[in-house]
């Protein structure tokens, strides 16, 4: 078991339970296989990019509080998740729309 592993994996089953997750609810949610999701909880297997920003999703937190055990600033981790489930073309239309909202708050 590699360490790095076993301290995202950790942090993954304490969010899913922070959460009231179950690995078949969370599995479902980031759509990977139960025994995965196991597999990286336990710190057997990593993953790749893709399926770290599902389970980022998932739990509503960012891609690096997962992999660092760190967030940029806790009220945004909401809305990044948010942000990370777009593509990038309605990426760039909600950062126009959250322009204008700050703008027109902000006046």
């Amino acid at each position: 078991m590699n360490e790095y592993n076993a301290e995202v994996g950790a942090r993954i089953y304490e969010l899913r339970k922070k959460n009231g997750f179950t690995r078949e609810k969370l599995s479902e949610l980031a759509d990977i296989s139960v025994q995965f999701l196991s597999d990286i909880e336990k710190g057997r297997k990593s993953m790749t990019i893709s399926t770290l920003r599902k389970i980022a999703s998932a739990l509503t937190v960012t891609t690096d509080y997962i992999v660092n055990g760190t967030a940029a600033n806790g009220d945004n981790d909401r809305i990044i998740s948010i942000l990370n489930t777009l593509s990038d073309k309605n990426k760039k239309q909600a950062e126009k729309i959250l322009s204008a909202f700050a703008e027109a708050v902000n006046d």
